[in-house]
């Protein structure tokens, strides 16, 4: 074991399994976390808790730099999720009033979005979308994601399916970056909903 795994093992709670522990126990009625019944909630809360979750982990890693190598891993891929959710959702909401199917298998982003795309053009009647600036900015964004984890497996796994090594593009994050433009993707998918919703009168149509 290197010095760098034996200083952070220290850091372990010295705790071992004993045979009456149970992972999931149901806790006293407003005493534990609450799960939510309703899949449009439970949704809502996912898209909602792995955005904040990578928001969480990103403000530990700039408190203490030193967590930073451990903890960039999760808060991207809680991000990435967080958007992947996000747009599954637009695609379920409202996809079948445009002739859009939602998606429920594929991973992403860049196949989403287009979907995405396509369904809000068709729902505004337009060829084009009115902040053009925007949605290009959107388009380069999401292909970025896209291209450094086309899968949601860089982040996840350090192997591929056959074992080989999964390449990451980028030697070093800005984290505080990732945090804002992230941010601004997670707003824009927010007022799409909200303009889908209100701005064109159209029922939201998730269960």
């Amino acid at each position: 074991m290197s010095e760098v795994m034996i200083e952070e093992a220290d850091d372990l709670e010295l705790r071992w399994p004993k045979a009456n522990d149970r992972i999931f126990v149901e806790a006293p009625s407003f005493q534990g976390a609450w799960t939510a019944k309703r899949t449009d909630e439970r949704l809502y809360r996912m898209i909602k808790g792995f955005h904040e979750a990578g928001d969480l982990l990103v403000d530990e890693s700039l408190t203490n730099p030193h967590r930073a190598r451990d903890l960039l891993y999760p808060a991207i891929f809680s991000y990435r999720h967080g958007i992947e959710l996000q747009l599954k959702y637009l695609l379920m909401a409202y996809g079948p009033l445009a002739g859009e199917a939602p998606n429920f298998r594929s991973h992403g982003l860049r196949e989403l979005w287009v979907a995405c795309r396509r369904l809000i053009m068709r729902l505004e009647g337009k060829e084009e979308p009115s902040d053009k600036e925007a949605f290009d900015a959107v388009d380069a964004q999401i292909a970025e994601f896209d291209s450094v984890d086309s899968g949601s497996d860089a982040f996840r796994f350090a192997h591929d399916k056959r074992g080989g090594a999964i390449k990451l593009p980028i030697n070093e994050i800005d984290l505080s970056n990732l945090r804002a433009v992230v941010a601004s993707l997670r707003n824009f998918l927010e007022c799409v909903d909200c303009y889908l919703h209100y701005g064109c009168g159209i029922p939201h149509c998730a269960h």
